[in-house]
């Protein structure tokens, strides 16, 4: 990365002088091609391995991964083609139309998001300082069982809760999110 069009040309010079083997990732199509004879994509769909080099690969794929415009306009399309099947899913949908919240609906459900984070670092807090003691040199030896065992037992409680408060905080995102 980063390389001037001289110290690029350079490193190509010297890896093809490197009698060993060189396993390398580059999104440089220049690079990839002036050194490598063998291609193994990572992809979704899984790997592919082939012998040969990267324009062989090429045209056997039809589909230069490296060529930036190329790549570019794909995405778009896709990205384009997307929209328009989700425009015509909701259209088709038999299911009414969201009302948008009113300003005043908004503002509470912010509201209540703030005050359910809050809650939640006020647990997460009360957590830590538990995890915190359960860890002190001699707590254990410290402690009466009980002690240890109503500790266990906030602790649990409080992940509990944390764990309701973070789904709650979840659907009031969402819900200000389709706003």
């Amino acid at each position: 990365n980063h390389l001037d069009l001289e110290s690029i040309e350079a490193l190509v010079e010297g890896l093809k002088a490197f009698d060993g083997t060189l396993v390398f990732v580059s999104h440089d199509r220049w690079f990839v091609s002036q050194l490598a004879d063998r291609i193994v994509e990572v992809s979704e769909e899984g790997i592919r391995d082939y012998l040969g080099t990267y324009e062989e690969y090429v045209h056997q794929l039809g589909d230069d991964h490296l060529d930036a415009d190329q790549v570019v306009l794909k995405a778009k399309a896709e990205k384009r083609d997307a929209r328009k099947k989700a425009k015509e899913e909701r259209a088709d949908s038999s299911e009414p139309r969201k009302a948008r919240l009113s300003p005043n609906e908004a503002r509470q459900l912010r509201k209540r998001s703030d005050q359910v984070t809050a809650n939640i670092e006020t647990n997460e807090a009360r957590m830590a300082a538990i995890d915190e003691l359960f860890c002190q040199p001699g707590f254990y030896e410290e402690r009466s069982p009980d002690d240890v065992r109503s500790l266990e037992r906030e602790r649990s409680d409080l992940t509990d809760r944390v764990s309701e408060l973070m789904e709650e905080w979840e659907d009031l995102e969402r819900r200000l999110g389709e706003a």
